[in-house]
């Protein structure tokens, strides 16, 4: 099933809709054309709290239009897989290389989904990434959060949009 089948099968209000599609393209868009990996959006939660992550996450902050955050949080297996690709040879801890490579897919899917969801005046800044496990990241009280559940070939990730303004 494609994720714009997927999509499709949801009873998702516009508003939400507006969240979840560019960046659920542009998740899949950029796991493909940079590291030739097929990834599957399997689900999408609403939640206004914090939950623990996977093992790095990558975090951008978002300004103007809307306000809040975008976190890209995958695990370990995959920021290891990601940085083979990458790097040409498999890293066996979280290192710089494999922060890096974060903060570069976090900033390429933030970017994507912010071109794709057509609103001006959005601003991004720098990625920051966080390593761990069972760390957490807590959106502003109030924000509007999305989480976008994926499978790869190499394990789970999410993309969480958590803004105000919209």
């Amino acid at each position: 099933m494609t994720d714009n089948s997927f999509l499709a099968t949801l009873d998702v209000s516009e508003k939400r809709q507006k969240l979840i599609k560019p960046f659920a393209n542009c998740t899949k868009d950029v796991f493909s054309m940079m590291l030739n990996w097929e990834t599957e959006l399997i689900g999408i939660f609403s939640q206004e709290a914090f939950m623990s992550r996977y093992d790095c996450s990558g975090l951008i902050g978002v300004s103007g239009a809307l306000r809040g955050s975008i976190v890209v949080s995958v695990d370990q297996d995959v920021a290891f897989a990601a940085a083979e690709a990458f790097l040409g040879a498999r890293p066996d801890t979280i290192n710089a290389e494999v922060i890096d490579m974060v903060g570069e897919l976090t900033n390429m899917i933030a970017g994507g989904g912010k071109d794709r969801i057509g609103i001006p005046g959005i601003l991004l800044g720098l990625p920051t990434v966080i390593s761990g496990k069972g760390h957490t990241v807590t959106f502003d009280h109030g924000a509007h959060v999305e989480i976008l559940q994926f499978s790869s070939p190499h394990g789970p990730l999410t993309v969480e949009i958590g803004v105000r303004g919209l």
